[in-house]
């Protein structure tokens, strides 16, 4: 198996359909792919959801072992059968060739660890859509971002050996903290330009504590001897 597409999913059966949907539309890579929802009960009717796709060899669903976003990643990250590993959020969406663009990169490129693309936000409730566009991949430029999207993010399997898992005792921002430790460990990342997945910005999302989130990345910065800043590449900093 080349690639499996990980989802977490705790109370976002309103997008949740939308989300599996767009990982089964991707293009296959050479090898296959398979997508793995790591699902926590939360009474949101999301079970109602994912009965859809019961029966589509594609698709597997694991109930969490625990609680949080990093253990629901590290559950899916140890049960998948794919080399290459993408996260997506359950309320986000991938765009059109983005699993099979990362994939080929990875196989062309064999000394990198990582391939991100750019990617468009999708603003509720209105809809609308900006693109936001990166840098090519600079250690320097990422440590600095403030944090970094996991979505969309195709990693390469061994890249969890080398490094360890997400941390679990983050309450949220453990993107942020995997790719300071992937940097200090010398893990080579690589842009692509083109969108790789639709951003949604709404309400309902743990990036909008903001208290929390400003909290969290104060403490990780820290651990890694930095002083907590973003620069206009941080995800939420959005283009006007």
């Amino acid at each position: 198996m080349e690639a499996t597409v990980l989802i977490a999913s705790y109370g976002y059966a309103r997008w949740l359909g939308e989300a599996l949907d767009s990982a089964l539309r991707q293009e296959a890579p050479p090898g296959g792919f398979e997508v793995i929802v790591v699902h926590r009960p939360s009474g949101d009717g999301s079970e109602e959801v994912l009965s859809r796709y019961v029966g589509d060899p594609r698709v597997r669903v694991l109930t969490q072992a625990g609680t949080g976003l990093s253990q629901a990643a590290n559950q899916g990250v140890e049960a998948s059968c794919g080399d290459v590993v993408m996260r997506l959020d359950a309320d986000d969406r991938l765009l059109p060739g983005a699993l099979a663009a990362g994939c080929a990169a990875l196989r062309g490129e064999p000394w990198v660890d990582f391939v991100y693309g750019d990617y468009d936000y999708l603003i509720e409730p209105e809809g609308s859509r900006i693109r936001k566009a990166l840098p090519p991949f600079d250690p320097a430029e990422l440590a600095a971002r403030g944090e970094f999207l996991s979505g969309g993010t195709c990693y390469r399997r061994s890249v969890f050996a080398k490094v360890g898992p997400f941390d679990e005792s983050l309450p949220t921002l453990e993107s942020y903290e995997f790719v300071l430790r992937m940097l200090s460990e010398g893990i080579v990342g690589l842009h692509l330009e083109r969108p790789f997945f639709e951003y949604r910005i709404h309400g309902g999302s743990m990036s909008d504590e903001t208290g929390l989130v400003r909290a969290t990345a104060e403490a990780i910065a820290a651990r890694y001897g930095r002083e907590y800043g973003s620069n206009a590449n941080h995800p939420r900093v959005i283009p006007t």
